[in-house]
Parts: C-alpha cells; structure tokens; sequence
C-alpha cells in the first residue's frame, strides 16, 4: 500500500467514491493510459539485517575485486528493478563492494577524458561502464578519493573496547558509512538493541547498504547538509580523508573544518551527554599544527585515547598508505569539568631532525608512546620529505590493536541506553533529508503514518499530539484535519514539480494534483481562503485591519507550506479560488547537468556553485589528486600573493589575478616570491600584464574631479585668473565651495 493511499481517503463521501477506473481524458505530458489499479503480487523476501562473520573474502588481486564490485552493481540493479529484499547469498555478494578508492583500481578504471583504460584493464572498464548509468559512473570516480573501506580486524577490535566500556545498544550513528562495515560486524549479543542512522552520499554505497540493512536507517544524502537529532549513543565509523575545506552555512561553528574534522566535531555534537565516539581517521586531525578543530571539540568532549596505526595498516583491504589514528571521545555529562587537554597541542620528536627541521605529531602521542603501533619517521611522500609512522617488524597489529584499545579510559562506561531509539521514520519508503538532496521530507514536514498525524523534528518523525477533551496541549483537532487534508496536495504538487524537473511524463500527478486539491476546498473552501475583519476604534475612529489564513495558518510550520500556497489563484473579492499553471502546464524545466570532462570544466562548476578557486572540489569533481588537477589547470589559476599565508594557499583564476591593481599584486608577487619560489610564476604572470605607463598627455582631468588636490585647484585659478582664491572640498558629500571675497570688485567674477 501506498503511503497516500494510506493517508486519505479522497472521495469516499462523494459522488466520485469508487470511481478508479474514471477517464479524466489526455493529459499534458501523458505517454498513455493511466495503469490498471490492479498489480501483479511480488514475490515477498523478509527482510533480514546482514551480518559478517568472519571476512568478506575478498578476491586476493585487484582485478578480481574490481569484478566483484560490478557484478555487486549488476545485483542492486536487479533487486531494485524486481523491488525485493536481498536474500543471505545476494547480501554476500553485495557486502564484496569495496568502492574503487585503492590507487589500483583508480588509475586502471577511471582514466582522464580522451586517455585509453590501462592495459589490461579495458574489459572491466567497459563492463562497469555498462553497469551503472552515466551519472553513477561519475560519482564513482569523483568518491575514489574518499573510497578507502575499514579492514575487519580494525572494525572488530573497535567493537570489542567499546563493549568492554559497558556498551548495550542505542542509538548509534555512522557518518560515511559506505555499504557498512561497522553495521556488519556489530555485536551480535546485541542483535535488535541497536538502531543504526547510517549516512552515506555516494548513491551505489548507499543503496548496497540499504538492501544490506533493511531494517536500519540508510540515508543517501551530503552528511555536511544532513538534520541530525542529538540524542545518539554512540557515534563510529571511518569518516573520509580529505583536506577540502567545509563551508557548510547551517554550521557556521564548523567552517573552515576539513572534511574529516567536519564529520567528527559534527557526529559529536549529535551525542548525547555521556556518549561515546569512535573513529578512524587520518593522522592530520591530531598532528596538523591548527588548533581550531581540536579546541573545538574539546568544548565538548574528551579524548580518552588513540591508538596509532603505521602506514600500510589498511593497504591490503583498501590499498592505500595512510598512516591511521583510532580516535576514542566521550561527551562530557553537564557540569562535567574537562580531562587533560595536552592532546591540543603539538610538539617535537626528539632526535628527529635530519636537515629539515624535527618531525612534530601530537603531544598525546609523546605522553604515551605505547599507543604508537610503528615507530616515527620521515619518508617520501607527494609533498617531499614528510612524517610518516613506518611499520616496526614482528609486531602483528591485529594483536596489538586489541592490546592498545584496551589501555584506553578502562574505567569509563556507557551510559544506560534511552528507551526511545533513533530508528527511520516509517514513510512507506519517503526520504527524509533536505530540498538540495531531493528528499521527500524536510525538517519540520507533515506525513501521515497509519492515519496518525506525525512531523519530522531533530530528522526524525514525531507523532503530533492533538487535543481531545479538556486537554490544553497539542493541535486543535480541525487544524490537524485541514493539514491531514493538505498533505495529499502538497505531496502531489511536489511529484509534478519532480516528474518535471526529471525530465518524466507528468500528466498523472497533474491528475492526481486536481483530485486532492477538488477533494480539499469541497471541505474547507480554498487553500488561501482569506478573511479581512475591519475593527473601529471608539474612541478616534482609526480603523485598523486584520487578516487570517484559516486553511493556511496550521500548517505554517511545514517548510513547503508556501509551494502549496501557490497553486491556486486566488480572488480575495470573491473568496474563490481556480486551479494554477501547475494543474495543466510545465512551469519548469529540466536542469541541465554540467559535463565535466577535464580540470578546466570542474574550474568552471567551482567559480559557478562557491565563487573561488577550490582546488580539493575540482579534485573531487575530475576524480583524480589535487596535484594532477593543478598541473592540468595550467596557467588558468595562480597562487594569490596577497591573501597567501604559510599553511594556507589562496588560488585565483587568471582573470582575477591579471585585473584590478596589477601593479600592487606584482610588488607583492616579488617580496612573496623571495621566501616561497612558487610565487614566481604569478610574479612572471603579472608582468606580461603590467599596463604601460601614461603620458601626461593621455591623462585628462576635470575641473572638480574628486581626485585633485585642493591645492592644485588654488594653484589653478591663480595661473590662470590670477586670483588667489580659497577653495573646500568634503570628499564626502562630494561638495567643492569657493570663497567669493577673492572675486569682489575684479573683472575675472564675471
């Protein structure tokens, strides 16, 4: 059943109840006849939680792994075209997905625009290509950065500390959650007490995780935009490694985070006091010498400990070299005074210096060297020389793992489990997230639920109380019926909105459209209906106005409270109310999908979506590092010598830096350019550009120009009337006043 068949009843007191064969004629946008009401019966599989006992079993060579995940991609395609659960040997395979994120598997399959498929590589290429759509194949290449899955041993010994810790289910969050490595592999003594919110934006990983775990709440949407209520028990996961910088309007406290810091200091603040967080993250949330990310989580949390992994802990599963932090917080209960707060701050490693100065990591690490599972040292890396933590040989990590967790905060425990878990809204598959994600529901929508009136508040929804008796709290009960009434229409209104915006036959939900709006306004008159009352004064006779929205102003607090409002045209002379163009006409048209094919085009997206250069989005958008971005973009951006500062560059496209005071960039590209040779490039850039000078003659100035000195204007008239006047100007009203004394009597004030 259909959660608007399971909303209301539209006609079931009319003349037109039962009529679900009636032939409303051709409508606009309708490719044929309405579909008979009557459907073919699907075969039903129960859903089923998957879980991981053991290993994935993985595929030992690249290639085959990169097979494993087509041939997952090829399965999701065929359960959702059959619209069924996954059963247990389908759930194996799809669990196999591990993204494209290894370095191998990148470069073999996702070569830059024009370029061949490595060699070897080409019939897995073309079998993904073949496997998923074309917007798809693009997000896969743009999440390879961000594609890096967390390797059992890492996920389990994480679950075996925090049970240690006293953990007995709730509500448990995972930001990236990818297709759910933390899921799988939860405690099954605690199978059913756990109710997980996994945040996902790739669309395969998150589609995979849902046939996965159908019981729980998968979310497809930009975690940096997602409305998250703040009562969760635990927050876990494995957050994507990136340095872009997050500009998120909605948490201005958390601008100018990187993406990694972004998802931690956000996930924390969605605990409740007394909850736990465990992450996997780079070494850079710890190390990186800006404090801001740190002190802001300190506010609120603390560290209870970290464990550091050596590089190549995660090269086997997920073929990358990072060097890991396990990261173990606890949000402080109210009143709670904060722990040791050495892990703020950096500091140097003794006897490391080798002609570049010494190596500098975070202060917690020196105070407990144990928890370092390597041991600290330079090695090369894209940037030159830098901190590496090499592996130390004999020590077996998924022993020592264990052993290092376990020295973290031993006496700390978990708070008992509210009663009340965090679970999805049961929306009859309506999506819960923000207009710009294209979800069903927004925070603070209307949705009906077994004819229970309910709305999503803190992202999840919430039955509204509505009053009966004597009883003072809740909605009046005729407001709840006209907002129960309205939610047909809004939800129709926004499916001809998105058949259009996608390019889809819209006529039915038109149809659709018309029914619920004819079947509300036969109960409470139009949508805008609009009563005027006109009061008298007695005393001074001013007349003052009023005006209700009766049928408007319950459900003022729905975000698309106004979409509803205007489809109908309303005359508030006559109280009547006729459909609008959205009943019978396109009223929009389907957005056209920027093509990114190389640097340049991502260049052109960055300027048009944030307005500056970004380089680690245009990275993100070409799918490829922000090194092979910079040197693809050319002389299209350059260093900006002005806004720079050592730890942070500024990159302006090259109309921006060639415009404007060119001399001054330039002065500052040369001084710039002394103590980093990068600049010299931009240097050389603003030189070609220098304008030539001027010549006395190609400048004309006139008289009362506000870039004239006062005395030049006096110097002026004297050479010329010979009269020594005195002159004023106030340059801020523009004014120029000369004294008439020096005039008085003399030919030249004629």
């Amino acid at each position: 059943m259909s959660l608007f068949d399971d909303q209301l009843s539209l006609f079931s007191s009319s003349s037109l109840s039962g009529a679900a064969d009636l032939f409303w004629g051709e409508l606009e946008g309708e490719d044929g006849p309405l579909p008979s009401p009557v459907a073919e019966t699907p075969l039903v599989i129960p859903q089923t939680d998957f879980r991981l006992n053991g290993t994935r079993g993985l595929a030992t060579s690249w290639k085959d792994r990169a097979r494993d995940n087509i041939a997952a991609i090829k399965l999701l395609d065929t359960l959702e075209t059959e619209d069924r659960n996954a059963i247990p040997d389908e759930q194996a395979v799809l669990s196999r997905f591990i993204g494209f994120g290894a370095g191998e598997l990148a470069n073999a399959l996702f070569p830059r625009a024009g370029e061949p498929y490595r060699t070897g590589w080409d019939s897995i290429g073309k079998a993904l290509e073949a496997a998923c759509s074309e917007t798809d194949h693009a997000a896969l290449a743009r999440s390879t950065q961000y594609a890096h899955y967390t390797p059992e041993y890492i996920v389990t010994a994480i679950w075996d500390m925090l049970m240690k810790r006293g953990f007995q289910g709730g509500s448990v969050l995972e930001p990236g959650c990818g297709v759910g490595q933390f899921i799988a592999l939860r405690p099954e003594r605690l199978e059913g007490q756990i109710a997980f919110t996994g945040i996902e934006m790739d669309s395969i990983a998150a589609r995979i995780a849902r046939k996965l775990f159908p019981k729980q709440w998968i979310r497809n949407e930009d975690f940096t935009k997602a409305a998250l209520a703040s009562t969760y028990d635990l927050a876990i996961g494995n957050p994507p490694f990136s340095n872009r910088l997050v500009n998120a309007a909605d948490h201005r406290e958390l601008r100018g985070f990187s993406l990694h810091d972004w998802f931690i200091a956000r996930s924390i603040a969605a605990l409740r006091p007394g909850g736990f967080a465990a992450f996997v993250t780079s070494r850079h949330t710890l190390d990186k010498a800006d404090l801001k990310a740190r002190q802001h989580i300190a506010e609120d949390a603390d560290l209870l400990g970290a464990v550091r992994l050596p590089a190549g802990a995660m090269r086997a599963d997920a073929g990358t070299e990072v060097v890991l932090d396990l990261l173990v917080f606890r949000k402080r209960m109210i009143g709670d005074l904060p722990g040791d707060q050495a892990w703020l701050e950096t500091a140097p490693v003794q006897d490391s210096d080798e002609g570049h100065g010494p190596l500098s990591i975070n202060r917690y690490y020196l105070d407990n060297p144990a928890q370092v599972l390597g041991r600290h040292g330079w090695a090369g890396s894209q940037f030159g020389l830098d901190y590496c933590c090499l592996p130390v040989s004999g020590v077996d990590l998924e022993t020592a793992l264990p052993e290092a967790l376990a020295r973290i905060a031993p006496e700390s425990r978990f708070l008992p489990p509210v009663e009340q878990r965090i679970t999805r809204p049961e929306l009859d598959g309506l999506r819960v997230g923000t207009a710009a994600s294209g979800a069903d529901l927004k925070e603070g929508s209307y949705y009906l639920h077994n004819r229970v009136l309910h709305q999503i508040i803190g992202g999840a929804g919430q039955e509204v109380p509505i009053r009966k008796g004597d009883q003072k709290e809740g909605l009046f009960q005729k407001h709840a019926r006209i907002i129960e009434a309205l939610i047909p229409v809004r939800d129709a209104a926004k499916a001809v909105l998105r058949a259009q915006m996608d390019n889809q036959p819209f006529g039915r939900h038109q149809h659709r459209l018309r029914q619920t709006w004819q079947s509300f306004t036969r109960q409470f008159g139009p949508i805008n209906l609009t009563n005027t009352t006109v009061r008298v004064n007695a005393t001074t006779g001013e007349e003052t106005e009023s005006r209700r929205r009766p049928n408007l102003q319950p459900i003022y607090d729905d975000p698309d409270v106004w979409l509803v409002s205007s489809i109908e045209e309303y005359d508030e002379a006559t109280q009547t109310a006729r459909p609008g163009p959205l009943f019978t006409e396109r009223v929009i048209h389907a957005p056209v999908e920027p093509e990114i094919h190389s640097a340049h085009d991502a260049l052109a997206v960055c300027l048009h979506d944030v307005g500056r250069v970004d380089l680690p989005l245009i990275a993100e958008l070409t799918g490829c590092t922000v090194e092979a971005a910079l040197n693809e973009l050319g002389e299209a951006v350059y260093l900006d010598p002005e806004a720079s500062c050592p730890g942070r560059d500024v990159w302006l496209a090259t109309d921006e830096l060639l415009s404007g005071a060119v001399r001054t960039k330039l002065a500052a590209a040369r001084e710039a350019a002394q103590s980093d040779p990068r600049f010299a490039r931009t240097a050389a850039a603003l030189e070609r550009a220098q304008p030539e000078d001027l010549r006395p003659s190609d400048i004309t100035a006139r008289l009362g120009a506000p870039w004239l000195p006062v005395s030049d204007i006096m110097a002026f008239t004297r050479e010329v009337l010979g009269v020594e006047a005195v002159i004023h100007h106030t340059a801020e009203v523009a004014c120029w006043s000369v004294e008439k004394r020096a005039f008085l009597g003399r030919a030249e004030a004629t």
